[in-house]
């Protein structure tokens, strides 16, 4: 019998032991004990949020937020906003290394990195009230159309092309293609979010509390055009009822979240209401699963958490897709303005295979500051922004009118510990915060 060369034996057991290693960090719905049936809760122990100065050095001496690098305002930016006559806002692109500005009916793009590189687009007459990218479906564009620009004004949807003009590797000198690639027309509803999938799919939030898709192939069909635009909220016998016509009060979208790793959508309305849709196996499909009030989850919070005031559980201000790698049961996260976070499941936990079926409050995570012995600690409230990714949580709250704190909390240093234990850490702002968002790979 031949035997095993001693490299491969080596490699063989390093393997073994990166697998062992990697078998000790806990999914999300077992670091929070949590279960479809009985709702749990966390944050009111002094372990959840530990004292550094009780561990050791290491541990003690991290630091969970540091400032990297502060780029100024292009001057030929800060000039625009002497222009501005009735609307002003501003978000980041990271896809692209982009921050954008829009003035009125103009929008203007720079690289965040240096402040150079500064792009602008004017041909359009309305005030523009969003701005969203998307990496558009393989096959419908010339291939040096690498992204789609979405603008929306309160009278059409405009789609750009976006182009670099160095090589198909390099992000550098982006140009904005002058002639839009696709427009259609609002049908008076404000779109005011934007949102799109991996695959390319387009989606938008409207005032009237309605999700909408904007579709688009390469060229008109016998029964389709070239792009139109497709409410998923109404029934299929909706073309009969005017659309000045309306049964209900108005509950604008402000937010979409979707998760590609299972397909699902999430919207949030102005109210707090939240709908979660389905967007099939393929990723082509729609079909709403579930609602669930804000009422509603103000209703089962305070039967979990009854020695909370139920005030803390509203209102809901920012929402996050929980992926599949990270817990195969979790689904959802919401942030309320007190920085609680709420964690949603859409099936019974039963089986991994199981579809969305609808949305059920599994666990309240409360922040810092609920413990009997953090009386002194400051507790998290008037949350406006938060981001949330694995096993780090960003809250940015009000400090005042002109200045803005954010708050970390990160399970890292504790990730094989069998429950959720959190740093927490504070940092003060020297002004307001527009646009939260985090850096990701850049690829065209």
């Amino acid at each position: 019998m031949a035997q095993i060369p001693a490299n491969i034996e080596n490699s063989a057991l390093l393997v073994d032991k990166m697998l062992q290693s990697d078998s000790g960090f806990h999914q999300l719905h077992d670091l929070l004990k949590a279960s479809a049936g009985y709702p749990t809760i966390s944050g009111l122990q002094e372990i959840d949020y530990p004292i550094l100065n009780d561990y050791q050095s290491t541990i003690r001496s991290l630091s969970q937020l540091n400032v990297m690098s502060t780029i100024p305002l292009p001057p030929a930016i800060t000039e625009q906003f002497g222009y501005m006559q009735q609307n002003c806002e501003m978000g980041l692109l990271p896809e692209i290394g982009r921050a954008w500005l829009t003035v009125d009916s103009n929008i203007f793009l720079w690289s965040y990195d240096n402040g150079s590189d500064v792009a602008y687009y004017d041909g359009l007459t309305e005030t523009i009230l969003a701005v969203g990218l998307i990496k558009p479906k393989p096959g419908i564009l010339r291939e040096h159309i690498k992204y789609l620009l979405c603008l929306t004004t309160p009278v059409e949807i405009v789609l750009l092309g976006v182009t670099f003009a160095n090589s198909s590797e390099d992000i550098n000198d982006l140009l904005l293609v002058p002639e839009p690639i696709f427009s259609l027309a609002t049908d008076n509803v404000i779109m005011g979010v934007i949102a799109g999938t991996e695959s390319g799919r387009l989606f938008l939030g409207g005032k009237d509390g309605c999700l909408y898709e904007v579709v688009y192939q390469a060229e008109d069909g016998w029964f389709s055009r070239k792009c139109r635009k497709v409410n998923h909220s109404t029934g299929a016998l909706s073309f009969l009822i005017p659309s000045f016509i309306s049964f209900s009060e108005e509950d604008p979208i402000l937010q979409i979240e979707i998760d590609n790793s299972r397909s699902l959508l999430y919207t949030r309305s102005e109210k707090g209401t939240i709908d979660l849709y389905y967007l099939g196996e393929s990723g082509n499909g729609v079909s709403k699963v579930a609602s669930k009030t804000l009422h509603s989850i103000v209703q089962q919070a305070s039967y979990i958490a009854r020695t909370i005031d139920s005030n803390n559980f509203k209102p809901i201000v920012h929402l996050s897709a929980i992926e599949e790698s990270e817990s195969l049961y979790i689904n959802l996260m919401a942030v309320t303005e007190s920085g609680i976070r709420l964690y949603f499941s859409t099936t019974n936990m039963t089986r991994t295979d199981q579809r969305a079926s609808f949305l059920n409050l599994v666990h309240i995570r409360l922040p810092p500051g609920y413990s009997a012995s953090s009386s002194s600690i400051q507790r998290i409230n008037r949350v406006h922004k938060a981001h949330c990714k694995r096993s780090y949580t960003l809250m940015v709250s009000n400090q005042s009118d002109v200045k803005d704190i954010v708050w970390s909390l990160s399970n890292d240093p504790f990730a094989y510990e069998p429950q959720l234990m959190e740093l927490f850490s504070v940092a003060n702002l020297n002004g307001k915060m527009w646009k939260l968002c985090e850096e990701v790979k850049r690829q065209i």
